[in-house]
């Protein structure tokens, strides 16, 4: 291999220029050589040597060859050439000496780090699914043997968490963790619990524009419960060394990073993750050095998967009340239609998907309860067309739930997302349900016993219910033919009624036309006044 420290102690220009010699190769034969050899090759003349002994500590194995070719037959004098090689092969045997000397230095200062896991953990709480992740990556590590688990995150404090247990797995593990909060440019934090997994980690860092703090509450879940966060903290500022004075302030405000570091809480400090993966290297945790080589680093990133980061992201204050609105809109909306389409299981797992998040954020179930209610008088409303006092008091029962969804006050919703989501409650249940409902009536004066004999297009698949076109107007209709379902645009023929919904058969559009529908003061049924009223229109 080409030894780099030979082409900065003899560049090859002054070699070509004054000995004719190209290149300077070390063929190593061991890791670390105690000799050097030197062959000298010129041209017309016999290969010489000359060998010198070089002493590494720890190391007896090895032996480099150091080999000079010529580039052009150049005649020299064999005494001055073998002169040159013996000062070159002394100033190489020197390097090779001095960088044996510090392998076997850093070797007994600290072990080299060869695998760092990454999890990178963006926005959110310190929920169940992050737990789940952050135990399964330094489990992952003490498996494949890493050398190191970094974690970077901010987040708001933690829900629904078994704190104790992570930080109880945090302390027994036999692999070194880094926490950083940052990177820089977001104004990371680290809230409630989310300051108390940094607190834990072996080594502490922060980007420049981060803070740590309130710990208290520890789980907004929690919040007046018994858990020991100031104890928590002391001990943990207590193994640090850290000054303890800063406790007080850590548990009842956001501390910046200045105030950290001036405090000896801080570790070092680091932008972002690769400027943190530098700083490392040399960094004392217990009784060994972190050595991290860059070229030698095998670094591995995780993320939550698909599952972790859906339930993750249902423990986000706002969603989760999006979730539960928009989940029981559609399930309202799919009661009055026909059958049970796609909205119905849309909303049934959207609202599901809300409901698990009630269990996990801190929620005043007076007002969830409020909110639910204002949904429900506004469907009926819909129902009834009233539009007026029963409108009013959805909606003032919706505004009122919806300000006080939440028991955290860090959870309170904004009032933009409350005015939003209440302007589109109304307008979906007055405009946008009222029209289809009216359509769903057919045309004034027609009855639905009227279209007994009437054909139609299917409009929408009937499983076994659905709608149909029937004319040029939209029904809700059951299929009754002997398949399980009517795909659209097959024709059929009204043979009866249930309440509001119409019976439908098969039809042939080439048998003869039934009679037409009677309204008031239109022609009678079955009058031939009006023959263009048997074919179905579209």
């Amino acid at each position: 291999m080409v030894f780099p420290s030979l082409r900065r102690i003899v560049p090859d220009g002054s070699w070509r220029a004054r000995r004719s010699l190209s290149s300077l190769t070390v063929t190593r034969e061991g890791s670390w050589p105690t000799a050097v050899r030197c062959v000298a090759a010129t041209a017309g003349s016999p290969a010489a040597s000359v060998a010198l002994l070089v002493s590494a500590p720890g190391h007896s194995d090895g032996l480099g060859t150091l080999r000079a070719m010529p580039s052009s037959p150049v005649l020299s004098l064999r005494t001055s050439l073998l002169s040159a090689l013996v000062a070159v092969c002394l100033a190489v045997s020197f390097v090779v000496a001095a960088g044996g000397a510090a392998a076997a230095t850093e070797d007994g200062a600290g072990e080299a780090v060869t695998s760092v896991e990454i999890l990178p953990l963006r926005g959110g709480f310190i929920d169940p699914p992050v737990v789940a992740q952050i135990r399964d990556v330094i489990d992952l590590a003490e498996r494949e043997g890493s050398d190191l688990v970094v974690l970077q995150y901010t987040s708001g404090g933690g829900v629904s968490a078994d704190l104790d247990d992570l930080l109880r797995t945090m302390e027994a593990s036999p692999v070194p963790i880094a926490a950083l909060i940052g990177p820089l440019g977001t104004g990371a934090e680290a809230v409630g619990a989310a300051g108390l997994l940094w607190l834990a980690a072996d080594v502490r860092a922060v980007s420049a524009d981060a803070s740590v703090g309130p710990l208290d509450p520890a789980d907004l879940t929690d919040i007046g419960g018994d858990y020991p966060i100031a104890t928590r903290t002391q001990a943990f500022l207590t193994a640090a060394g850290a000054e303890l004075e800063i406790a007080d302030r850590l548990l009842t405000e956001a501390v910046p990073a200045e105030d950290l570091v001036e405090a000896g809480v801080v570790t070092l400090t680091a932008q972002g993750l690769e400027p943190l993966l530098v700083e490392l290297d040399g960094v004392t945790v217990g009784d060994s050095q972190l050595m991290i080589r860059p070229a030698e680093v095998e670094v591995r990133f995780h993320s939550l998967g698909l599952v972790r980061r859906l339930l993750h992201a249902a423990t986000t204050a706002p969603f989760i009340y999006l979730l539960l609105v928009v989940g029981l809109g559609m399930l309202l909306f799919e009661v009055f239609q026909p059958g049970f389409g796609v909205a119905g299981l849309a909303g049934i797992i959207t609202a599901a998907i809300g409901i698990f998040g009630l269990t996990v954020l801190p929620v005043t179930w007076w007002a969830v309860a409020l909110v639910v209610l204002g949904l429900l008088l506004y469907a009926l409303d819909t129902a009834i067309a009233g539009f007026g006092p029963v409108t009013l008091v959805a909606t003032a029962a919706f505004v009122v739930g919806s300000a006080n969804f939440y028991a955290a006050p860090a959870l309170d919703l904004p009032w933009w997302l409350i005015g939003a989501t209440t302007v589109t409650a109304l307008v979906f249940f007055v405009f946008i349900m009222t029209s289809l409902l009216r359509a769903q009536a057919g045309p004034e004066g027609v009855t639905v016993d009227d279209l007994v004999g009437r054909p139609g297009i299917v409009r929408s698949v009937l499983n076994p219910e659905g709608h149909v076109y029937i004319d040029g107007a939209l029904w809700r209709a059951r299929w009754t033919g002997d398949t399980k379902r009517a795909k659209v645009g097959t024709p059929v023929r009204v043979h009866g009624v249930d309440g509001a919904v119409v019976l439908v058969e098969p039809f042939d559009p080439s048998a003869s036309a039934p009679p037409a529908p009677q309204t008031n003061g239109a022609v009678g049924v079955g009058s031939e006044a009006d023959p263009s009223s048997a074919e179905p229109r579209h």
